[in-house]
């Protein structure tokens, strides 16, 4: 029996929580820069064309093979009575449930990760950590989401960090959803999460950003039950 506790006993050591990260109080930092555009001699009266921007997404799907996953885990959303537009807080555990060791992006700030010079291509990783709302299963149909995300780079160490299986991170965030059910509906929200290698490239007065999904195994986690409520004011919130 005691052979079989030290043997045992490394496996426990690396279930650990290696950060905390809190969002609740930071202002991301998220702009990126880019050269001015070309001065332009257009005449009064005549249509100009300013700056650009854009952006591309490729995309693939996970493989059941790959030993790298993550499970993202609600420890905590306040309140459960979530009104529409107005943000709750949420504490995300983000676990390392593969059997192979993953590295993440943890810095708050992508404007910090870019290079000096504003005419430079740079690449970043980020991982943006979602609450994903549905419905009751015998409810009406809700689909809704929030996020947050974190950003990194291997020019900047501080900003990456390796996740050993069976360690995580804790990041408590102020999350708000995108869109919201038309009249008070109980639901209920979980976990998850999209993991991303982005290229920036800037041109004069704009820029494109060349992003490419990445696709650990997505191990499913908890529901925790809410309930969504209308904007204040919208009359619904008394029925």
């Amino acid at each position: 029996m005691f052979l079989l506790l030290l043997l045992a006993l490394p496996c426990f050591m690396k279930a650990q929580e290696i950060k905390y990260i809190d969002l609740t109080a930071v202002r991301q930092r998220t702009e990126l820069r880019h050269p001015p555009a070309p001065q332009s001699d257009c005449k009064e009266g005549t249509h100009c064309i300013g700056g650009s921007g854009g952006g591309s997404v490729a995309d693939g799907g996970p493989d059941q093979r790959d030993p790298h996953a993550l499970g993202i885990y609600l420890l905590r959303v306040t309140p459960t009575d979530i009104t529409a537009a107005e943000p709750f807080q949420v504490e995300f555990k983000v676990l390392n449930t593969g059997t192979a060791p993953i590295e993440l992006p943890v810095s708050p700030h992508l404007s910090d990760l870019q290079p000096n010079d504003e005419s430079v291509a740079f690449s970043y990783f980020s991982l943006a950590l979602v609450v994903r709302g549905e419905g009751e299963p015998q409810g009406p149909r809700v689909d809704t989401d929030g996020f947050v995300e974190l950003f990194g780079s291997p020019d900047h160490a501080e900003s990456m960090m390796v996740l050993r299986p069976g360690e995580w991170i804790r990041v408590s965030a102020n999350v708000k959803l995108l869109t919201w059910p038309p009249e008070p509906v109980s639901a209920r929200f979980r976990g998850d999460f999209w993991l991303r290698k982005n290229t920036f490239h800037p041109h004069p007065g704009g820029q494109f950003i060349e992003a490419h999904n990445l696709y650990p195994n997505d191990t499913p986690t908890p529901f925790v039950p809410v309930r969504l409520l209308p904007p204040v004011g919208s009359g619904l919130l008394k029925q």
